[in-house]
């Protein structure tokens, strides 16, 4: 197999994505057929390339990106620093890790409208919004951060690099600072051999970009070159700036999935930091200077030119030229024949570049740029579907519906039913298929290849291979992990895929064909993939996964107990899941500290089908405990073994399936905790968070409150009524009848209103006026200093004395979304602030509203309270007490 085959094996395995019945919204329709053919075709004609670095998804510039591949032909790959963990999530509960693994896939969809090629991520966490560059090079490691970046670099070998952000205040953000910074210094460390030497031991090369750009000039301000990503591409049938705005769209958890046209011009202005090239001061395109046609490799690269590997590239830019020329919208296959012999020429070529390392690297990623052409240009599809053993044959897309499949678990059998099809009258000769697994870094055959002749126009080459999991199959994890959010940095299981945005799938199938009048080999991969039904509205594809037998996992996570009452239960539940197809059986336990006890001892659990799950419910009789952490674990045994983490599932549309895991254990920490008798709570639910299970950890009564609860229920049956984060922004029907809420408070009711971005008026919603404006503040520092300004008040007395140690342990951040001005029936109860910020007080305002209590709470309960932070479960104590008599121990 050539090497250009070999290395698109590789390159393949991350951009395989999931599709849905009705067709495959992650791959943009001009990627399709014929116009995806001609998109391929004029990326072959360039060897330019460029590397955006950000730091979070959706900082990058889309339409300037999509112009660069799209327009340019270029090839083009972003470095984001971060994964965007401590973001908000408007789809769903999950913060943290799990939203970086949504943050990811969503990026990945958008960069395939932006037309990026390659994605990288450092092991850098986002910790959250600062306004600091200190601390985010503190954090992170100023270092360890550009080790890693001068290391993509080294990998990647672009020609420019040009960075969203300048490294200085106005990037209005520590970590968008800390990118910008970060970009400058890796330019020049990239191509000095004595920076990181360790790269260069283990077979790195330095590398010098030849053009270093930063964005977010102004148009008044000294600038390179200015971008018009506004232009209209007939292929694309908008413009590059529309086009790339249909890419963000998908990144829903940040925008809800808003798509926002711009129609006319789209400009940004960016300057050249540094070249190493002449280029005028006034520049038309980001490769001014660099010669970047397939002849002029030597004198992009700054070498004297090899004649035995020039004298094959005119030829193959010949060819090249050829193949645009003899596209057909109608026949796109009209071009294999110039496309084949250009990949000879340039097999030819690298051959004979062995001694040039630079030279052979851009033109085997043309090689591989070829061979996807030819792919596209002959229509080629190949699906590889996983079945429980034994489905008919009938079965599939030329035979009726596919069964649906669980993921799968070491040692279990399945069937692969692999379909390659040629449409197009170009004759496909030798064709073999073949199932393999990877474990990240090799891959193996898992069954004997099968051969046919050859694949006739619209004929399907069809066949079922019978599979076992290796019984020491890896499972399908993410390869970076940490043991706590207050960890800056990741770490690495796989050290080989660590700047991957996402460890390769575990099954793929291969087809093996000749092309051409010299039977030149080619190799086309997919990533073997199962159903799941998601009726009416059809079935979701999504990559095949392997999972363990059994998953156990235990919550909550992070657990409170009061000192003053040890003796009192806490209640723990451990959710075990079964991925064995047929019968499975065994018994589940608590692991707990010497002298404590757990009722019952162990749950015995029978399974007769995969996908099976059975929640069990544990008592744990603490002896006298303190103000420190407490580990508790679940146990699953089965068949002889013992299960001791389970995972959680990432499922959104158009989004591939991932796998959170975690070890199957609890932290119950001891803490001085009281509540009013009584409380019963309705919880108007936002984006999704996890309050409510913070309230029952509390031992109070919380019902969700949906719209026929805000529209007619007896709200007087509710102690406290909550609103959840950002509830105003994405909960109609709680505007619809917020007017019922504060007629509530006004009869003495207790209503806490959790933090809302701007989509919440206080002049409407709220009993009195105040303003919180989109510029709204926050405190980002988790250990900023706080000033209790209502220290006598009941929220600070009664049940629990809060004091200034109360926020103490803080995660992530103090709040965001404070008011800036309010009415003075208001009263500040807490200030805070980051460091060079004055004080803010508009975080917690309290007023008193007819008979009742009105708060604005906008600190950030659902970050701690799923975290188990001591002080923030007091305070929400004292929150819901507000109207209830004197309080009473409660865990």
């Amino acid at each position: 197999m050539p090497r250009f085959a070999t290395l698109i094996l590789v390159l393949l395995v991350g951009a395989t994505a999931s599709s849905r019945s009705g067709g495959n919204p992650q791959l943009p329709a001009p990627d399709q057929g014929a116009a995806g053919a001609w998109q391929k075709i004029l990326k072959l004609q360039t060897i330019g390339s460029a590397m955006h670095t950000t730091a979070h998804p959706d900082d990058e510039h889309g339409g300037v990106l999509a112009m660069l591949s799209r327009g340019e032909g270029a090839r083009v790959s972003m470095l984001t620093l971060t994964r965007g963990e401590s973001g908000d999530n408007a789809i769903g509960p999950e913060l943290f890790d799990a939203l970086g693994l949504i943050r990811t896939e969503e990026l990945l969809i958008a960069n395939r409208y932006y037309g990026v090629d390659r994605q990288y991520f450092t092991t850098a966490a986002d910790y959250g919004f600062s306004k600091r560059l200190d601390e985010a090079l503190r954090k992170w490691g100023r270092e360890d951060v550009l080790r890693e970046v001068v290391g993509i670099i080294r990998t990647e070998r672009p020609f420019v690099i040009i960075s969203r952000f300048q490294g200085n205040p106005r990037d209005g953000h520590g970590n968008h600072e800390a990118a910008g910074l970060i970009t400058r210094e890796a330019f020049d460390a990239a191509g000095d051999p004595k920076r990181f030497p360790e790269q260069i031991a283990a077979g790195a090369r330095p590398w010098q970009a030849l053009k270093l750009y930063m964005g977010g000039v102004r148009e008044s301000e000294d600038w390179t070159i200015r971008v018009d990503a506004g232009r209209h591409d007939p292929v694309l049938g908008e413009s590059y700036q529309t086009f790339g705005r249909r890419g963000l769209s998908f990144q829903r958890s940040q925008n809800g999935g808003a798509f926002n046209p711009q129609v006319g011009p789209a400009l940004s202005y960016y300057k050249r930091l540094k070249t190493i090239v002449d280029a005028p001061d006034r520049e038309t395109s980001f490769f001014d200077g660099i010669d970047t046609t397939i002849p002029g490799v030597y004198r992009a690269l700054r070498k004297p030119a090899a004649p035995a590997v020039a004298e094959h590239l005119a030829p193959v830019a010949g060819e090249l030229d050829a193949a645009r020329e003899a596209f057909k919208l109608t026949d796109p296959s009209a071009t294999v024949p110039a496309l084949t012999r250009a990949l000879e020429s340039l097999t030819r070529a690298v051959a004979r570049a062995g001694d040039d390392p630079d030279v052979r690297f851009i033109l085997e990623a043309k090689g591989r740029q070829i061979e996807d052409a030819i792919h596209a240009a002959l229509g080629l599809r190949l699906t590889a579907v996983a079945q429980p053993v034994g489905t008919p044959v009938a079965a599939g897309p030329f035979g009726g519906p596919l069964a649906v499949m669980e993921p799968v678990v070491p040692g279990q059998r399945f069937d692969v039913r692999a379909t390659f099809v040629n449409p197009s009258s170009l004759r496909v000769s030798g064709v073999q298929l073949a199932v393999d697994a990877t474990d990240g870094r090799e891959r193996v055959l898992m069954a004997p290849r099968v051969s046919a002749a050859e694949a006739t126009q619209g004929t399907p080459v069809t066949t079922t291979f019978t599979v076992t999991v290796p019984a020491t199959a890896s499972l399908t994890r993410a390869h970076y992990s940490r043991t706590s959010i207050q960890d800056p940095r990741y770490t690495v299981t796989s050290p080989h895929q660590a700047f991957e945005p996402a460890a390769p799938a575990g099954f793929g199938v291969q087809v093996q064909y000749l092309i051409g009048p010299n039977n030149h080999p080619m190799t086309l991969r997919r990533a073997v993939t199962r159903l799941e039904a998601n009726l009416p509205y059809g079935y979701d594809t999504r990559v095949l996964a392997v999972v363990p037998a059994i998953g156990v996992t235990l919550s909550p996570a992070h657990a409170v107990a009061s000192l003053a009452t040890p003796s009192r239960p806490v209640t723990l539940k451990a959710e075990v899941l079964n991925n064995v197809s047929g019968l499975s059986e065994g018994t589940v336990a608590l692991k707990v500290p010497s002298g404590w006890k757990v009722t019952p001892a162990s749950y015995s659990f029978r399974f007769t089908r995969g996908g099976e799950r059975a929640l069990y419910s544990f008592e744990v009789h603490t002896a006298a405990i303190d103000t420190r952490d407490y580990r508790i674990e679940a146990v699953a045994t089965s068949g002889g073994r013992e299960y001791r983490e389970g995972y959680t599932t990432i499922r959104h549309r158009d989004l591939e399936t991932r796998y959170l895991y975690r070890d199957a254990a609890a932290t119950l920490r001891g803490a001085d905790l009281k509540i009013a008798p009584g409380v019963k709570v309705g919880y108007v639910m936002g984006i999704g968070d996890e309050v409510p299970a913070g309230l029952a950890q509390l031992g109070v009564d919380v019902q969700l409150l949906g719209e026929r609860d805000l529209a007619t229920a007896d709200l007087s049956a509710f102690t406290t009524i909550m609103t959840g984060t950002r509830a105003y922004a994405v909960r109609q029907d709680l505007r619809t009848y917020n007017r019922r809420l504060l007629e509530y408070v006004s009869s003495g009711g207790n209503l806490i209103v959790l933090y809302n971005t701007q989509e919440f008026v206080p002049s409407e919603h709220a009993p009195y006026p105040g303003e919180l404006p989109r510029s709204a503040e926050e405190v980002s520092e988790e250990d900023s200093p706080v000033e209790l300004l209502a220290p006598d008040s009941a929220a600070f007395t009664t049940p629990n004395r809060i004091t200034r140690a109360d926020f103490d342990g803080w995660v992530e951040q103090r709040g965001s979304k404070f008011w800036t001005t309010w009415d003075a029936r208001y009263a500040p109860m807490l200030a805070t602030w980051d460091q060079g910020q004055a004080p803010q007080k508009g975080g917690w305002l309290h007023a008193r509203h007819g008979k009742g209590h009105y708060t604005y709470f906008a600190y950030a309960f659902h970050r701690q309270l799923p975290y188990g932070v001591p002080g923030a479960y007091r305070l929400l104590a004292n929150l819901l007490s507000l109207n209830r008599p004197a309080g009473v121990p409660s865990r």
